[in-house]
């Protein structure tokens, strides 16, 4: 299977896990038993291994000194026999040459006496080949003893390892004594040598069940025999010696332990391929797999009862929670089958709908309340709107209709007053005079009331045009300095260099901005600054600031300067002639025009009104 399609693969099991609470269940004690199954396999198995390993490489070992056990025995009986040999009463004929043959007679009865493999020879204290089994020295021919056999011949017995026999040519392993005379035991009279073939070893050695290899330990290590030949390629030697692990990648090795003697040096070991050990084990493997397989169909089937056991409570809650949710009835309830857990839920559960159901039946009677309380409200606020917009639009009717009541008997009473001046030949002017001046507030009030009551119903039919709000300003200056020339130089007009243009009403917006000007000439004594700033705020308000230093008004003031009648001073106010109007006219008019207007005390001492209003344009 390639990569994408295992990669699809899991998305979809993901899938069917999950459309169930069983499914996962029984996945996870299948996932656990496999997972632990498998370890507890793996174990057994790496045992089971080790032991036949650890078996097998025991069984190698006691063969390997079996075989070299043998190869002892029979080397050390040759030994024996070729040192008691060496002293036979016959061998005293080499001091003469062998001259009657005796010697040769005796060495071919001992190798058929005791069945000899290989060959005897004896040499004369000069090295002369004198008898030897198996051939004859013909003529005048002298063989000497061999270089080879030669190098011991001052030492006892000596076993001469694996060689080339110098004098038949195939490959042996000799035994060397020398020969000393019965008469004389310190005075050598020959060498004895007997050859035993290397095929005899090998054949003590060798078995076709499993590999030999046998080697000469020493400084210099090697291998005197191998079968198969193949495997000498598979052990190395490291360094001087041979390699000490017990088994190898592929092969377990045997070893006989060192002993002393004539074959001290010598070492078997016997070899066995690793997998022909543990052929056994795919055996092992296949009982594990059935064992695994029969335990997992039971385990599978009481997963899968278990898990369908303890989630039929939670299947039975989930369908229950459904059809609460489908159909908004919360007098379903939830079956109670045990005592544990999940049947605390399920009585957990019943409790929680019967407490919404509880719940719900509230609320909808309170809802039910509460709609049937709004309703009265709602008509009652109606009814109260009514009659206060009723009122509303009574008082104003009425303002203005007194200002237009009061206005004709004004008029009247202005028309009388001069015709009295005439009349009565200018007695009493200073009476004539307060009337006058009395006829003209109330004048002046009843206009102001008629402006305010206008604004506050017609508010909406205003037209509106664009308004050069630095020349609108200069005249309103002007008009206020020809009124009281003697403040001409307490008066300060600070304007930009470009046009500013506004949208609005040209009257209302002089009335609004000579209000608070004329309030500032009237409130405050001559030689007293009044600074007239008009500036931007941003790019999208102009600002006309009127700044004066008087004596200001108390700070508790400030938020009633605006209402309509309110007077801060109500001496002075009938001393000035002020109706405490004008400043309720500049709020409407500024906010008529979606501005703002505030004052603020001018510190230490003077009142600051600013009016902000929005551009039009602003442009050079």
């Amino acid at each position: 299977m390639s990569i994408e399609g295992v990669g699809r693969g899991r998305p979809a099991m993901m899938a069917f896990l999950g459309r169930s609470i069983p499914r996962r269940i029984l996945a996870s004690l299948v996932t656990i038993y496999i997972a632990t199954y498998l370890a507890t396999a793996i174990v057994v198995y790496s045992s089971v291994r080790s032991s036949i390993l650890q078996s097998n490489t025991g069984a190698l070992q006691q063969l390997a000194e079996l075989k070299y056990d043998r190869l002892v025995n029979v080397m050390d009986t040759l030994a024996t026999d070729v040192a008691a040999w060496s002293q036979l009463e016959v061998m005293n004929d080499l001091v003469s040459g062998d001259i009657d043959k005796r010697v040769s007679r005796t060495l071919d009865g001992l190798k058929q006496l005791y069945g000899l493999s290989g060959d005897l020879y004896a040499f004369d204290a000069a090295g002369n080949l004198l008898a030897a089994t198996g051939m004859r020295p013909t003529g005048n021919a002298v063989r000497q003893l061999p270089i080879e056999w030669a190098r011991h011949s001052d030492s006892g017995l000596v076993l001469l390892g694996r060689h080339t026999d110098p004098i038949s040519g195939g490959q042996i392993v000799a035994f060397e004594v020398p020969v000393y005379g019965s008469f004389d035991k310190t005075f050598r009279i020959g060498t004895l040598v007997l050859s035993y073939p290397w095929p005899a070893v090998e054949k003590l050695l060798f078995s076709t069940e499993t590999g030999t290899i046998l080697l000469e330990t020493g400084e210099t290590p090697h291998i005197l025999a191998v079968d198969p030949a193949a495997i000498a390629d598979r052990v190395e030697i490291n360094g001087r010696k041979i390699r000490n692990s017990a088994t190898h990648s592929d092969l377990i090795v045997g070893r006989s332990t060192p002993k002393t003697g004539i074959l001290g040096a010598w070492q078997v070991q016997s070899l066995q391929e690793t997998s022909v050990v543990t052929r056994s084990l795919i055996h092992v493997g296949e009982e594990l797999a059935l064992l695994g397989a029969a335990l997992g169909i039971p385990i599978f089937a009481l997963g899968r009862w278990l898990s369908n056991r303890l989630t039929a409570p939670v299947m039975e809650l989930t369908r229950v929670v459904r059809e609460i949710a489908d159909t908004d009835k919360l007098d379903a309830r939830v079956p109670i089958s045990s005592n544990d857990e999940l049947g605390t839920l399920a009585r957990s559960f019943n409790r929680m709908t019967e407490n919404l159901e509880r719940a719900t039946t509230e609320r909808e009677q309170f809802v039910r309340d509460l709609e049937t309380l709004n309703q009265t409200l709602e008509a009652k606020v109606a009814a109260r709107t009514e009659e206060l917009q009723a009122a509303i639009t009574a008082q104003q009717r009425l303002i203005g209709d007194i200002s237009h009541e009061i206005k004709s008997p004004l008029a009247r009473l202005g028309v009388a007053l001069g015709l009295a001046r005439l009349t009565t030949n200018n007695v009493a002017p200073k009476q004539f005079d307060r009337m006058e001046q009395e006829i003209g507030n109330v004048s002046a009030l009843a206009s102001e009331l008629l402006t305010l009551a206008r604004l506050d119903i017609a508010s909406a039919s205003v037209a509106f045009a664009e308004v050069d709000v630095r020349e609108l300003v200069a005249q309103i200056v002007a008009d206020a300095i020809y009124e009281v020339p003697d403040r001409k130089d307490d008066v300060v007009l600070r304007e930009p260099d470009d046009l500013v243009i506004v949208d609005g009403n040209e009257d209302l917006l002089r009335r609004a901005i000579e209000n608070v000007v004329r309030n500032a000439l009237f409130y405050t004594a001559p030689k007293t600054p009044i600074e007239i700033i008009i500036a931007h705020k941003g790019a999208r308000f102009v600002s006309v600031d009127i700044h004066d230093w008087g004596p200001g008004v108390p700070d508790i003031a400030l938020a009633h300067l605006f209402e309509p009648f309110y007077r801060v001073d109500e001496a002075r106010a009938r001393k000035t002639g002020g109706s405490g109007v004008g400043l309720a006219i500049c709020q409407r008019v500024v906010l008529l025009h979606g501005g703002t207007v505030r004052a603020t005390n001018n510190r230490p001492s003077g009142l600051i009104v600013e009016i902000e209003i929005p551009v039009t344009r602003q442009s050079a």
